[in-house]
């Protein structure tokens, strides 16, 4: 492929748009090179953030977009290739388009200025950032997680080579404001070779204030809520359960900050609601509680309300966690309740987290929404705890310390 001089026109072209039509998801391309040269090829979820909508890319035949970036330093590289062009100057420039979202230091075309500046920052290379908690070792590998410090030159380069990522993988993703001092960025790193370590995926988390009380404000003690933004793992490190240790040391280094009152998630898509679900009742019933003690009478007492806040859990998350330990019972035969009693239980939040739409309904029509979102719920409770060995892992510990539309579950 190279970039020939345009000769057909834009009026040619339309009795034939399909040759000079692209997809943009399929046109652009990122490899990641690994620790041994290779380059690792997947293609983004997403592209309608930069290029519009419809996802495509109009005026090119054959086109290629190289979307590049080395696997320690992440130093950015872009080429675009096509066998021709229309003959108009108003046609999208993908060049221009994507370097808008790049950061200055990208590199285009140039594949030996690429690889030079690559082998530069290599030569006295530290990952920009402080190791939280310590480095941990999966099979024969080692990894550790890292918080960028953004006021530092490489941190603040190293978060704007990765920032794209969010909009190609995370659906309604956005640019984080750096400057922003409460927005805390995270990145899991393989460091098995510590010379060369290469990026495994990164997290941002916003630090919410909360009041809580004159005592604790007049002696500066301050509380946050910590909401994770947006959680990416790489594609090629992705069915290997680096999320899940990447998720759970992230939580265990919250859980070890006085500070942090509360950890919540902003807009999960499926896969990271399943990734914390499964990680949230795993770590429940490991170090927490014995899965067979969770008892109806106990959930709405002040029990839970302590469990949860010792376990820095919103109320939602902690009602379907303690939800799913129901059903577990059930299907394990761990509980005197009856299938009806737990069904019951459940609809009762389900009705109050509904309410106002429920209650403008005729009682038999409130009746089968409510059988719908809770079979519905159960169908989806079961899948997750499918594959799960909850009480044969857990610790035998003290307890402790007709219109249509979707209810909310």
């Amino acid at each position: 492929m190279s970039d020939n001089t345009p000769t057909p026109s834009i009026t040619a072209a339309s009795l034939q748009p399909e040759l000079w039509t692209s997809s943009s998801n399929d046109a652009l391309q990122i490899y990641i090179t690994d620790s041994d040269g290779t380059a690792l090829n997947f293609h983004p979820n997403f592209t309608y953030p930069i290029f519009g909508d419809s996802e495509q890319i109009f005026g090119y035949r054959d086109l290629v977009i190289f979307l590049c970036f080395d696997h320690c330093t992440f130093y950015p590289f872009l080429n675009v290739k096509y066998s021709d062009r229309l003959n108009d100057d108003t046609l999208e420039d993908p060049r221009a388009k994507l370097l808008s979202y790049l950061p200055e230091s990208t590199v285009f075309k140039d594949e030996a200025k690429w690889a030079d500046s690559i082998s530069k920052e290599k030569e006295d290379f530290k990952i920009p950032g402080e190791l939280i908690g310590d480095v941990f070792t999966l099979g024969e590998d080692k990894y550790g997680i890292y918080k960028l410090d953004l006021k530092n030159a490489q941190g603040l380069e190293l978060h704007k080579r990765l920032q794209i990522l969010v909009l190609l993988f995370i659906e309604a993703g956005s640019y984080i404001d750096h400057q922003d001092e409460l927005w805390d960025i995270y990145v899991m790193y393989k460091v098995t070779d510590e010379k060369t370590p290469s990026i495994i995926g990164f997290c941002t988390a916003y630090n919410y204030w909360k009041y809580g009380g004159f005592d604790k404000f007049d002696s500066n003690q301050q509380e946050v809520r910590k909401k994770i933004s947006q959680f990416i793992v790489l594609p090629m490190f992705q069915g290997l359960k680096l999320g899940g240790h990447f998720y759970n040391k992230l939580f265990e280094y919250w859980m070890q900050d006085p500070s942090v009152i509360e950890v919540v998630v902003e807009d999960p898509n499926e896969s990271f609601d399943d990734l914390r679900d499964r990680c949230d009742l795993t770590r429940l019933c490991q170090n927490t509680i014995k899965v067979a003690s969770v008892d109806l009478a106990l959930i709405n007492s002040e029990w839970a309300t302590k469990l949860r806040q010792e376990q820095k859990l919103e109320k939602r998350q902690f009602s379907r966690l303690l939800e799913m330990i129901l059903l577990y019972q059930l299907e394990h035969s761990l509980t005197n309740v009856t299938r009806k009693q737990v069904r019951l239980f459940i609809k009762k939040r389900l009705y109050e987290k509904n309410k106002e739409i429920l209650d403008g309904l005729d009682e038999p029509t409130r009746l089968d929404k409510l059988q719908t979102a809770y079979a519905s719920l159960e169908q989806d409770y079961k899948r997750i705890l499918s594959g799960l060995s909850l009480h044969k892992r857990s610790l035998d510990t003290t307890e402790a310390s007709s219109k249509k539309f979707k209810l909310n579950v």
